[in-house]
């Protein structure tokens, strides 16, 4: 008889972490609420996974956490997909990665050969359960999209006596995960679904993050300047440079939330061309710096409190001026407002042929 725990967002998941986890290392079968319904979690190297893929509909994807996965099966992906990979999950998505996977000799050899009938598929379902769940396991496990509502649909489908359900009521099931495949140096959508493709531009950007004290001088001028000169070389409208594969945003050290930009510093990037009319301050947090492919600082400060608060998170900061602390123009007048802006301006010339090309 299967065994069926409920969800409960408020009870501490520890328990039912310890349980999925043990099942696993049985070698049982897990029916976890996913995304698109319920999914059903198995360990590859156990007797009888076979027969329960064979009771499946859908082809299973390897359960991964992060960009590194798919280098244990022998496959490499490209920067846009490391980056979809690093930023995408948990989400209603799966990555398929064209090439042999190496998938390993203890297997059983019926699982290895209904992998291999097509690329190696990824997956990570979004649900809080998952978002627990994934990195507390130390195996590479198989991950299959029911579809179906209910851990008892499941359940009948399977016929496994030893399996371990977690319920979570009926799910919806009227959408389906976005399938975004490897080229070799970018992705396509095969097939649209639940994660949009706009979204999915944004998190296979290379994001640049500016970062000065209060992001209302500093920082946001480097952001709004950036995004000009960015979107007169490609030719595009700002908002679409995602869509272009740059995203640019900018923080501060000791930012209060919500707050405009300075009236100079709107007028001045008015004046070369950018808007900060709608500009609101963020504070930097380790979830913004571990997106980032590059953090610009505007001073040696930044970069030392960035590196003392956050010392894991995202690349090393690199000064906008070289080896020179660019001045903050706070309280000034328009004119040191100015002096500023062209600064910035004159040194980001150096990174947007790095960023896009020459």
């Amino acid at each position: 008889m299967p065994t069926v725990l409920d969800w409960n967002p408020t009870v501490d998941p520890s328990e039912l972490v310890r349980i999925v986890r043990e099942a696993m290392t049985a070698g049982f079968a897990a029916v976890l609420p996913g995304d698109c319904g319920y999914v059903a979690l198995m360990n590859p190297a156990a007797v009888g996974t076979a027969e329960r893929l064979a009771a499946l509909a859908e082809s299973p994807a390897v359960l991964t956490w992060g960009p590194d996965d798919p280098g244990g099966l022998g496959l490499r992906l490209s920067t846009p997909l490391r980056r979809l990979l690093a930023r995408g999950w948990p989400a209603p998505l799966v990555v398929v990665v064209p090439g042999r996977a190496e998938w390993p000799a203890h297997w059983p050899l019926p699982v290895r050969e209904r992998l291999s009938t097509r690329p190696a598929r990824f997956r990570c379902p979004e649900h809080p359960l998952f978002e627990i769940l994934a990195p507390a396991l130390e195996m590479p496990l198989l991950v299959v999209d029911t579809f179906l509502p209910t851990v008892e649909a499941v359940l009948d489908v399977l016929e496994d006596p030893s399996a371990v359900a977690v319920s979570a009521g009926a799910l919806p099931v009227e959408g389906k995960p976005t399938i975004v495949t490897a080229t070799a140096d970018g992705y396509e959508i095969s097939a649209r679904g639940l994660v949009p493709a706009e979204e999915i531009e944004k998190l296979t950007a290379r994001i640049v993050l500016f970062i000065c004290t209060g992001n209302t001088c500093r920082s946001p001028l480097a952001e709004g300047l950036a995004k000009a000169m960015l979107a007169e070389r490609l030719g595009c409208p700002v908002d679409e440079l995602p869509r272009r594969g740059v995203w640019v945003l900018s923080a501060g050290v000791s930012a209060y939330g919500d707050a405009p930009a300075a009236a100079e510093a709107v007028a001045v990037a008015t004046e070369l061309g950018a808007d900060l009319r709608e500009h609101y301050s963020r504070a930097v947090n380790a979830q913004l710096l571990s997106a980032a492919d590059d953090v610009i600082a505007m001073t040696r400060g930044h970069a030392q409190a960035l590196a003392t608060r956050f010392p894991d998170a995202g690349p090393k900061p690199r000064l906008l001026c070289g080896d020179t602390d660019l001045d903050d123009p706070i309280g000034a007048g328009l004119d040191v407002y100015r002096r500023c802006a062209r600064t910035i301006r004159a040194h980001l010339e150096r990174f947007i042929p790095e960023w896009i090309g020459p």
